[in-house]
C-alpha cells in the first residue's frame, strides 16, 4: 500500500495577460502567493490508506434510524480533556483523493462519568456547514474532566439512497497524549466487517493521515535489528535513566523509502513490549503481547501504560515479518512520562543487522524522526491540520475569486476595446469631417481665385468688348473706325477665350483643355507677351503628370505672375522662357532685356512677396538676378519625383 504526499493545490492561473489590465488581479496574485507560501511552510501531509483497518461503519439503512446512532469511548478513569479530534474514514480506492467516506453530516459530542449517559455535558456540535475533506474535525474542550466520551450522529451520510456513517478514529487529547488510544469502544448498533470495520478500529491509532509528523527527510529510514543467536529473538532496550510512572509507549515502524515504498516494512507479526524497573526485566509488565499482530503500515502503535513504574522498556520481536527472514526494523520509539517523551534522553541498545551493510546508528530509534519526517506532539499536529484545512478553504475561495476577477477584467478589457474602437471611429469621423472642411476651405479659396481671375481678366475683357461695341454702334458711319474696333473686339475675345481655358485648366478640367502645364504656360506667354519677341525653349513633358494638381496650379500661377510683372514693369522688347527637366527637379526660367531694378533697395510688395510664397508652397528654390539697365532673370527650381519623355516645343 502506498502513501500519497499531497500539499495545497494552490490557485490556478488562467489568462495571465489580464493581470496587466486589472490591479485587483495583481493584488489577488499576491494573496495567492502568500497562501502558497503558508501551505509550503506546513509541508505536505501523509495521506493514504496503508492498513486493512479502515475504522467503524454503521450499518447501511434504507431510512434514517428512529433513534440517533452513537459511539462511545471509556477512557478508564476521569481525565482532563483538552480537545477531541474526529478523523474521517477513507477506503482503499480513495487512497489518493482528498474526499472522506461516509462522514456524518451532523453530530454532537457529550462527556460524562456515567457510562449510560443518564447525565452528561454537551461539549461540541458539528452542523455540516462545511466539508472538511479528509482533515480531522477538532473541538477544543478546555480541560473538562470526564471518563466517557460519546459521539451522537444526528444526521447520517447518504450514499446510493442508503443512510450510514463511517469514522476512522476518535481521538481524545489530554496534554500531548491521545488518552483514547487502545481504550474500549461501545456502539449503539453493532456492525462488524473485520478487519475493515469494527468498533475497536476507532481507537487503534490507524488512520489515513499517518503519523503525527512534519515532513523532513533524513539520509536513513530506520534502524534494523539483528536476531540475538543466544536468545533467538531481536531485542531493543531503552534505559530511561530513572524510575518513572509511564503514561504511554509509541512504536513507529519503518516506512521504507530507500529502494522501495513499503509502509510497515519488516514489522514483526509476533512481538512483546515490556516495562520493568529492573534491567533483567524481572518483574516486567507486558504492555503488548501479540502472537498475530497485523502490520500497522505507517501508523504508530500506541500502548497505554496507565502509570506503570519502570526504568526500562524492551521491544522484542519473537519472529521476523515474512517475507523478510530474520529482520526487524523500527524508525522511532517514544516513551511518555509526565507528559514528556523521556525516550529522547534515554540510552538505547540493540544489535545492528549487519546483513543490510548499512552503518546506521542505533540512536535513530530515539532521535525524534520517523521514516518520513520530524515527530510533532499531537496538539501541534492537529493544529497543522486545522491550518491546512483553513488554507484549503481559502484556496477554494481564492480560485473562485480568481474566476470572478478574470471575468470582470475581461469585461473591462472588452469595454475598453469597444471604447477604443468607438474612439478610433469617432477620431476617423472627426478627421474625415476636418478633411471635408479643409477641402471645402480649399474649394472656397479656389472659387475666390476663379472669381478674381474671371473678374480681372475675363470680366475686364468683356467690359472692353462692351465699350468697343458701343463705340462701333455710335461710329457706324466710319468704316475704318468700325474695322479697327472690330479687330480689337476679336483680339480681346481671343484673350478672353484663352483666359477661360486657363480657368478651366486650373480647375482640373484637363479633358476640356487637352493641355499640360508646359503647353498651357506657352499659350499664356503668347497671349500676355503679344507685341514682344518671345524666345521659347521648353520640354513639353518636363513637368510629370503625376504631380498633384495643387502644385501644378501654384507653379503655373508663379510663372504667369512673373510674366505679368514683365508686362507691367520691365519695358522689355525680348523675353526668353525656358523649362528644363533635370534629375529630380524641373527648372523654370523667365528672362527679359528690360530696365531691371536694384534688388537690394526694392520693397517687398505684393509681387515679390507672392512669388516667394508660391515658391515655398511647392518646396522650390526662387532666384532673382537683376540690376538697373541690365534686365531681369527669375528662376524657380522645383523638386519632382517622376521622369518623363522630353520633347521640345
Amino acid at each position: 500500500m502506498a502513501v500519497a504526499w499531497l500539499g495545497g493545490a494552490g490557485v490556478a492561473h488562467g489568462a495571465d495577460w489580464l493581470r496587466w489590465v486589472s490591479g485587483d488581479l495583481r493584488a489577488h496574485e499576491e494573496r495567492a502567493a502568500a497562501h502558497q507560501r503558508a501551505l509550503e511552510a506546513l509541508g505536505p501531509p501523509t495521506l493514504g490508506q496503508t492498513v486493512t483497518q479502515f475504522g467503524y461503519q454503521h450499518t447501511r439503512l434504507e431510512a434514517p434510524p428512529l433513534a440517533p446512532a452513537w459511539v462511545q469511548i471509556d477512557l478508564g478513569a476521569p481525565r482532563p480533556i483538552d480537545l477531541i479530534a474526529v478523523v474521517p474514514a477513507q477506503v482503499d480506492w480513495q487512497s489518493t483523493e482528498r474526499r472522506a467516506y461516509g462522514f456524518p453530516r451532523r453530530f454532537r459530542i457529550d462527556v460524562s462519568d456515567d457510562p449510560r449517559f443518564e447525565t452528561f455535558t454537551p461539549v461540541a456540535t458539528h452542523d455540516g456547514s462545511s466539508d472538511s475533506g479528509i482533515a480531522p474535525v477538532t473541538f477544543r474542550i478546555g480541560g473538562r474532566a470526564a471518563r466517557h466520551v460519546r459521539l451522537t450522529v444526528t444526521e447520517m451520510a447518504v450514499d446510493n439512497a442508503q443512510y450510514f456513517f463511517a469514522l476512522a478514529e476518535l481521538m481524545v487529547v489530554s496534554g500531548p497524549l491521545n488518552v483514547a488510544a487502545g481504550r474500549p469502544v461501545s456502539v449503539s448498533a453493532t456492525s462488524t466487517h473485520p478487519p475493515r470495520w469494527t468498533p475497536e478500529n476507532l481507537t487503534d491509532g490507524r488512520t489515513p493521515l499517518g503519523p503525527p509528523i512534519r515532513r523532513d527527510l533524513l539520509p536513513w529510514d530506520g534502524f534494523y535489528v539483528a536476531r540475538d543467536p543466544a536468545l533467538g529473538q531481536a531485542t531493543i532496550v531503552l534505559d530511561l535513566g530513572e524510575l518513572r510512572p509511564l503514561q504511554q509507549v509509541r512504536i513507529h515502524g519503518v516506512h521504507a523509502r530507500i529502494g522501495a515504498d513499503i509502509p510497515g516494512y519488516s514489522f514483526p507479526t509476533r512481538l512483546r513490549v515490556e516495562a520493568s524497573p529492573s534491567p533483567d526485566f524481572v518483574p516486567a509488565v507486558a504492555l503488548l503481547a501479540a502472537d498475530d499482530f497485523s502490520n500497522p503500515g505507517n501508523n504508530p502503535v500506541t500502548l497505554p501504560a496507565d502509570g506503570v513504574d519502570a526504568r526500562y522498556v524492551r521491544v522484542v520481536a519473537l519472529d521476523a515479518a515474512p517475507p523478510q527472514s530474520r529482520r526487524f526494523g523500527l524508525s522511532e520509539i517514544e516513551v511518555y512520562a509526565g507528559n514528556q517523551n523521556v525516550a529522547r534522553t534515554s540510552s538505547v541498545s540493540a544489535l545492528r543487522d549487519a546483513q543490510l551493510d548499512r552503518d546506521w546508528p542505533v540512536s535513530l530509534l530515539i532521535d525524534g524522526y520517523t521514516s518520513y519526517g520530524r515527530l510533532l506532539e499531537l496538539p501541534s499536529w492537529l493544529q497543522d491540520w486545522e491550518q491546512r484545512e483553513a488554507l484549503r478553504r481559502e484556496g477554494e475561495a481564492l480560485a473562485a475569486e480568481r474566476v470572478r476577477l478574470e471575468a470582470a477584467a475581461q469585461q473591462r478589457w472588452v469595454r475598453g476595446a469597444l471604447a477604443f474602437a468607438v474612439l478610433v471611429v469617432a477620431s476617423g469621423a472627426g478627421l474625415a469631417v476636418a478633411s471635408r472642411r479643409r477641402r471645402a476651405r480649399e474649394m472656397e479659396q479656389v472659387r475666390l481665385r476663379f472669381a478674381r481671375d474671371l473678374h480681372d481678366e475675363i470680366g475686364s475683357n468683356l467690359a472692353g468688348i462692351a465699350v468697343l461695341s458701343e463705340v462701333a454702334r455710335e461710329e457706324a458711319d466710319s468704316a475704318d473706325v468700325t474695322r479697327e474696333n472690330w479687330n480689337e473686339v476679336h483680339r480681346i475675345a481671343g484673350e478672353t477665350l484663352g483666359a477661360m481655358r486657363e480657368v478651366l485648366w486650373l480647375s482640373g478640367a484637363r479633358q476640356e483643355t487637352g493641355l499640360n502645364l508646359v503647353m498651357q504656360l506657352r499659350q499664356a506667354a503668347d497671349r500676355m507677351l503679344a507685341g514682344r519677341e518671345l524666345v521659347w525653349q521648353a520640354d513639353a513633358a518636363a513637368w510629370p503628370v503625376s504631380e498633384p494638381p495643387a502644385r501644378t496650379r501654384e507653379v503655373f500661377l508663379f510663372c504667369k505672375e512673373t510674366l505679368a510683372n514683365v508686362v507691367r514693369h520691365s519695358q522689355a522688347r525680348r523675353v526668353e522662357v525656358t523649362v528644363q527637366a533635370q534629375p529630380g527637379v524641373v527648372r523654370f526660367a523667365i528672362a527679359d532685356d528690360g530696365v531691371g531694378f536694384d534688388l537690394a533697395t526694392v520693397t517687398r510688395g505684393v509681387g515679390l512677396g507672392s512669388l516667394e510664397m508660391r515658391a515655398r508652397q511647392v518646396g522650390g528654390e526662387l532666384r532673382i538676378e537683376t540690376r538697373p539697365g541690365a534686365g531681369t532673370r527669375v528662376t524657380l527650381t522645383v523638386p519632382v519625383d517622376g521622369t518623363a519623355e522630353r520633347r521640345l516645343v
